[in-house]
């Protein structure tokens, strides 16, 4: 859902941007900008998840955590499913992790690509 937001967000940033402007370097100058906005909301989704992805493994253990009653032995099934759970999370966590990562590293190689056609765009408005 944040994902799609945050797509929807940076389609709409980038109309505006390319409304706004009317020669190819300007064109590419507000891509550029827009690929780095995106990069820089994809890093703080990767520290959010990984704050997440650390508290959960400082966390105690979940079967203890859980309330019993004083004198009374803990349900096997319980303290199995919570620790089920915890594991689940932070699998989920690790993917989620390694997904933004990829992203991250793709809107790099998307910003030096532009980067290089900005350089390049410069150059022949320079030459001309």
């Amino acid at each position: 859902m944040a994902r799609l937001t945050l797509l929807a967000l940076l389609l709409a940033g980038m109309a505006v941007a390319y409304a706004q402007v009317d020669t190819p370097l300007q064109r590419t100058q507000a891509l550029l900008q827009a690929v780095r906005d995106e990069q820089h909301a994809v890093y703080q989704q990767f520290q959010m998840i990984q704050s997440l992805q650390q508290a959960e493994m400082q966390s105690p253990d979940p079967a203890a955590a859980a309330y019993v009653a004083p004198g009374q032995i803990p349900n096997y099934d319980d303290t199995a499913r919570a620790r089920q759970e915890q594991q689940t999370r932070l699998k989920n966590y690790s993917y989620e992790l390694q997904q933004l990562h990829a992203r991250y590293r793709d809107l790099g190689t998307e910003a030096t690509k532009l980067t290089e056609q900005i350089r390049m765009l410069s150059q022949d408005a320079t030459g001309k």
